[in-house]
């Protein structure tokens, strides 16, 4: 695609970042999720997907800053969310279950899949990845989560459900720390998944 094609492409869903801008939003987003300190931003949902997260205890609020394309970052978190995925056959692979038990799962909604054509993308945060030899590599998936997903309503958006499960919630303080807990980070440190569970059936 041109850079005229692709910037008519944004100008038509609203998006008045350049290439080079949006570029830099996708690259930002991934850093984010690499280092899984996602901050959500007010400017960066439709009002019903920040309804739904302040509805689970989210702290959304940030005022927007001068220059930036709120659309132009969701669209480059949605980027992100796919540039950092995983295939079929990579989770399959490194979970030593075959690839009809993952689409089974994809199915059940006890994973969280991105349909991309006849085939899926999985995103990186249900997994528990480490770096080998520089390259990312799977080692687990985030425990509980077969209990949590399932909750979720399936017309959450991805990012909006990212976002819900990388941001601290109010709701998840354990009792011997001040600092709220992620989903995410809460089910890693091995804490009851039904507590999160309950969160995802009430967004």
């Amino acid at each position: 695609m041109s850079q005229s094609s692709l910037q008519y492409a944004f100008a038509s869903r609203g998006i008045t970042a350049g290439a080079v801008e949006l570029a830099d939003y996708v690259t930002e987003a991934i850093a984010q999720m690499e280092e899984g300190a996602l901050i959500p931003a007010v400017e960066d949902l439709p009002a019903a997907e920040l309804a739904v997260l302040r509805s689970g205890g989210f702290v959304v609020e940030r005022g927007p800053v001068a220059g930036e394309d709120p659309l132009a970052r969701a669209a480059a978190a949605y980027a992100a969310l796919l540039e950092t995925a995983l295939t079929i056959k990579v989770v399959a692979q490194a979970l030593g279950r075959n690839e009809s038990r993952i689409r089974q799962r994809l199915l059940e909604r006890s994973l969280i899949g991105i349909r991309r054509g006849r085939g899926w993308l999985l995103p990186r945060y249900q997994f528990q990845v480490q770096e080998q030899d520089g390259q990312p590599v799977v080692r687990a998936l985030v425990p509980g989560i077969e209990q949590v997903f399932p909750r979720l309503s399936p017309e959450l958006h991805q990012v909006a459900l990212w976002r819900w499960f990388s941001s601290p919630s109010s709701e998840l303080v354990p009792e011997d720390e001040d600092a709220p807990l992620s989903p995410r980070d809460w089910l890693i440190a091995g804490r009851e998944p039904a507590v999160v569970a309950r969160l995802a059936a009430g967004l």
